[in-house]
């Protein structure tokens, strides 16, 4: 694509380019300490450092941007770092809700609790896939018509993400009302801190989801691309919320999915059924 084309709209911004790139940063190496060093070993938690390191190299693509806004390589690290990232905090939520149902001893829909997130992760998979090609699209279109049909795929997997957010939160509330139907509070088992790193992070991806089917969706010449802080407050902060969430409420630190001992149990041979 010509030097010359307008990609923004706008100069991005130098002081929320640096602050995104510093704090994913920032994120990123923390989540690396907690799986390290943290009192409970949850290696799935890569999931959020790649994550932030995603959020990271977006930002940091925007802040090259900054310096220089016509260049081409530096739009397409930051559209394709930055669309992309959040499917790694999903897989985290499924994961993490997974193994606290599992540690009520109970299963959903008689299915091992283990299917339920791997059927998850595979679902995440192909929306990563679809939305890495519509990525490659972007970063070898020469025109804005080839852009747009980069940028119509890359939609497409984020739809599909978004959907399977819908299913997972009404997962999330017919899992907590059956299990309290049978007498089994999630709280006294997971603790607080996990059932809030499952909420905030669940309902910022889905915020986020919204806006860049929004963006998207107006194509490259539309307001919502062309409006920079749109981008800082629809997809920036519920970035920082949802990877600050698990950082803060980190599952290293609060939730050991290998204790046995919790309290009211249901057997291992019950089932919560959700049809």
């Amino acid at each position: 694509m010509a030097q010359s084309t307008d990609f923004y709209g706008y100069l991005p911004s130098k002081p929320v380019a640096l602050f995104g790139t510093i704090y994913f940063g920032i994120i990123m190496l923390a989540c690396l300490i907690q799986i390290v060093f943290g009192k409970y070993k949850h290696y799935w938690m890569i999931t959020l450092a790649l994550a932030a390191a995603g959020e990271a190299i977006g930002w940091g693509g925007r802040l090259w941007a900054h310096f220089e806004p016509a260049t081409w390589m530096p739009f397409m690290i930051q559209i394709s770092s930055l669309i992309i990232s959040p499917v790694f905090i999903s897989a985290a939520d499924y994961v993490l809700f997974c193994k606290i149902v599992k540690n009520t001893g109970t299963r959903l829909f008689h299915i091992p609790t283990k299917l339920f997130w791997i059927g998850f992760i595979i679902l995440d998979i192909i929306s990563l896939a679809i939305q890495t090609v519509g990525g490659v699209l972007v970063s070898s279109a020469q025109n804005y018509d080839q852009l747009n049909h980069g940028s119509s795929i890359m939609r497409s997997g984020i739809i599909f993400q978004f959907s399977n957010t819908v299913l997972f939160v009404i997962l999330l509330f017919g899992t907590a009302f059956r299990l309290r139907a049978n007498g089994i509070k999630l709280l006294p088992i997971a603790g607080w801190p996990a059932i809030a790193a499952i909420w905030v992070s669940t309902v910022m991806v889905f915020v986020r989801n919204a806006y860049r089917i929004a963006e998207l969706s107006g194509g490259w010449n539309g307001h919502l691309m062309r409006t920079e802080w749109y981008l800082v407050g629809l997809d920036m902060v519920p970035m920082v919320v949802a990877v600050g969430a698990f950082v803060v409420f980190s599952p290293s630190l609060f939730f050991d999915d290998r204790k046995q001992d919790r309290g009211k149990r249901a057997s291992s041979s019950d089932c919560v059924p959700l049809a």
